[in-house]
């Protein structure tokens, strides 16, 4: 079982991100990682979110929470964790990328820090793109791809790359901050 030492920082950054209200423009933001700490009237554009999807072709649930904040000085900080319980393995990584994709959108990406999975080892490049579509009851369910992966030093990242498959969520939510 994971350690409140694990956990803790996961809460306090995603807390944080739940806060945002700024509504800075759409452009795209540079991968550059700084650990600068924000106060709530600073907070930038971010995305945020946890997901639950259901994995064909065994009906295994992945679950996947991620946090990202564009930073006062146009850096991106964030982390991401994935259960992939199809696949049998788990992989967590910093967020160092952000793109928004209309005023629903983002793809994010960064650098696998953990993992259990033997094709994704710790240094590889994960890519993810998630949707946003409201809250109410009558809107369609929230959106996210795969967690596409690099090798270690790929110049791939979420400017250059873009996941075209969703799948819906059957629990959680994304919320995208632009």
């Amino acid at each position: 079982m994971l350690s409140i030492r694990y956990w803790l920082p996961l809460l306090c950054g995603a807390a944080l991100v739940a806060c945002a209200t700024d509504s800075s423009p759409t452009a795209a933001r540079s991968p550059r990682f700084s650990a600068v700490q924000l106060s709530e009237s600073e907070s930038g554009p971010s995305a945020s979110g946890h997901a639950d999807v259901i994995q064909e072709p065994s009906g295994a649930k992945r679950t996947f929470s991620f946090h990202a904040r564009v930073m006062p000085d146009g850096s991106v900080e964030g982390e991401y964790d994935n259960h992939n319980r199809q696949g049998g393995f788990v992989n967590h990584g910093d967020i160092d990328c952000l793109r928004f994709i209309g005023t629903n959108g983002a793809v994010m990406s960064g650098v696998a820090q953990r993992s259990t999975n033997p094709g994704a080892p710790p240094g590889s490049t994960a890519i993810f793109r998630v949707e946003d579509n409201g809250e109410g009851a009558d809107d369609p369910a929230d959106r996210v791809s795969q967690v596409a992966i690099f090798p270690p030093g790929s110049a791939a990242n979420c400017q250059n790359t873009t996941p075209v498959i969703l799948f819906p969520l059957v629990g959680g939510n994304i919320q995208v901050r632009p």
